[in-house]
């Protein structure tokens, strides 16, 4: 487990920027920055080691977290080919960290990290098995039993976007019918695309029909305010989330299954009706003490980055 009064330092990868922070065991932040992930990575991560040097309370950090999109092969600690990144392809991230900083630093796929963030930190009170769904750009997730991450041995494990809920329906990682094509902002947002055809065809009144191209924010909106378009929307998505929702508990019996992004702007449109409609397909005793929740932790990207910065300072201490 981190302790509090110790420095640790943590770096998140995204498609758009990579945040850089010190914080400490009690999961406080003292410093961050923020660089926007152009050129190479090479130079990206420079920027942010330079940023770490700068800050007084750098030399006492026990380690360095990274968090980074997947998938990402631990045992070679190589970044493979994440969506939208390509020139980190391929990427020897670990190799790297070791020739630039004399730290220990431990890599991980920023969705295990996030449910390790929300095991230390989230709101919902103690788990012993933890499910996070990141629903957002894409549909990640990560899976926490007794305080350890599921990696697998490649951590390729809990790839949870990846499972297939229906032959079609919208893509998600060049497939239809994934988790992802389903429960993704891009996988909402081609819902709403043939939902809002159907409308203009039949004639209906619809608040779809007045955005171009509605995104999942749109479509919140819009079923938040009652527009039977966009609830229908909504109703579709809940009724596949709440399939994925059944397939994870029947597995894993967790204690919570926490909600990122989408539902957790928007929680009265998605964690009652998605359990409820996970209830035919999972035992009934699983169902009945399981809680579906929505996320309520600040600052994830530095949380998650931090959150594995600890588990580099505990693999260190039990080497």
């Amino acid at each position: 487990m981190p302790q509090g009064s110790s420095t640790y330092a943590g770096i998140d990868i995204g498609g758009t920027k990579i945040a850089v922070a010190l914080g400490t065991g009690d999961g406080a932040t003292i410093a961050s920055e923020s660089f926007a992930t152009t050129g190479t990575p090479e130079a990206g991560l420079h920027a942010c080691l330079d940023w770490l040097a700068s800050q007084a309370d750098f030399d006492g950090a026990r380690s360095i977290g990274v968090a980074c999109p997947g998938p990402y092969d631990r045992r070679d600690r190589m970044m493979l080919d994440p969506p939208n990144m390509n020139g980190w392809h391929g990427f020897q991230i670990g190799t790297w960290f070791d020739q630039h900083t004399p730290k220990p630093a431990r890599i991980m796929n920023d969705a295990n990290a996030g449910a390790y963030a929300e095991w230390l930190w989230g709101s919902h009170g103690a788990a012993s098995t933890l499910v996070f769904l990141t629903m957002s750009t894409g549909m990640g997730g990560g899976v926490v039993v007794d305080g350890r991450v599921l990696e697998g041995s490649r951590g390729f494990a809990a790839e949870i976007g990846r499972v297939q809920l229906a032959e079609e329906g919208p893509a998600g990682f060049g497939a239809r019918g994934t988790a992802e094509g389903f429960l993704s902002g891009p996988g909402i947002a081609q819902n709403a695309a043939a939902e809002r055809l159907i409308s203009e065809q039949t004639g209906e009144r619809a608040g779809l029909l007045d955005v171009d191209t509605p995104d999942a924010r749109a479509v919140c909106e819009l079923a938040t305010s009652g527009d039977p378009a966009a609830r229908r929307v909504i109703d579709r998505t809940n009724q596949r989330l709440g399939q994925l929702i059944a397939i994870l508990g029947n597995v894993l019996e967790p204690d919570v299954i926490v909600l990122g992004t989408i539902a957790s702007a928007h929680p009265e449109l998605f964690l009652l009706p998605a359990k409820e409609a996970a209830r035919s397909g999972m035992l009934s005793r699983v169902h009945e003490r399981m809680r579906v929740v929505a996320s309520t932790l600040e600052d994830r990207a530095v949380k998650q980055a931090l959150a594995v910065a600890f588990l580099a300072d505990d693999e260190c201490a039990t080497a």
